[in-house]
């Protein structure tokens, strides 16, 4: 077990198991790229503090987390309900959205700007209204370019969900005629 030391001379240290350490090691840069990519009008420290107080919450309770049918899948859970409501509390807009318009405005720099702006606010109502997990497997993987096995690694699930999941998003954009036909989904 690694001691974290009391700050300001206040509780205990904290007694961690080794397990947690590796979890820590392992999920905390993945944890503060997702948070970085969501809340863009928060400072890197806050951002940071975010995801060590998560990372803090779940070694807390490390013994109660890996009861849970799918520790990793649940500690995904804490960071992105903790994400979520930072963002919502600062009114923030899904950067996977505004990403995605303008990329969407930059590949078609040969229209009209009014026009490609048009079909981008298309494609930021329906990335937006995408169900939370294909979000998150889009944004890990498209956008943060994080390799499939990667993107399930983080996400607690397996690399067939995580591609599966993609293929639900690229269909749901291609029925809103979003993506063309010739966007299709890798791996």
């Amino acid at each position: 077990m690694n001691r974290v030391p009391a700050e300001n001379g206040g509780d205990p240290p904290l007694l961690l198991p080794i397990e947690f350490d590796a979890f820590f090691e392992l999920y905390h840069q993945r944890y503060l790229d997702y948070a970085r990519a969501q809340l863009t009008l928060c400072e890197l420290e806050q951002i940071q503090d975010l995801v060590e107080d998560v990372l803090a919450h779940l070694g807390s309770d490390w013994d109660g987390v890996l009861q849970r049918p799918n520790p990793t899948n649940y500690a995904w859970g804490m960071l992105r309900f903790a994400v979520e409501h930072e963002r919502r509390q600062r009114g923030e807009v899904l950067v996977l959205v505004e990403k995605a318009v303008f990329m969407d405005a930059a590949n078609r720099a040969t229209r009209p700007v009014f026009e490609a702006l048009e079909d981008g606010l298309g494609i930021y109502h329906a990335i937006s209204a995408l169900p939370e997990r294909q979000y998150d497997a889009l944004l890990f993987n498209r956008f943060l370019e994080y390799s499939t096995a990667e993107t399930a690694d983080v996400m607690g699930i397996s690399p067939g969900t995580v591609r599966v999941l993609i293929h639900q998003a690229h269909s749901k954009l291609r029925e809103r005629s979003l993506l063309s036909a010739s966007e299709t989904d890798e791996e």
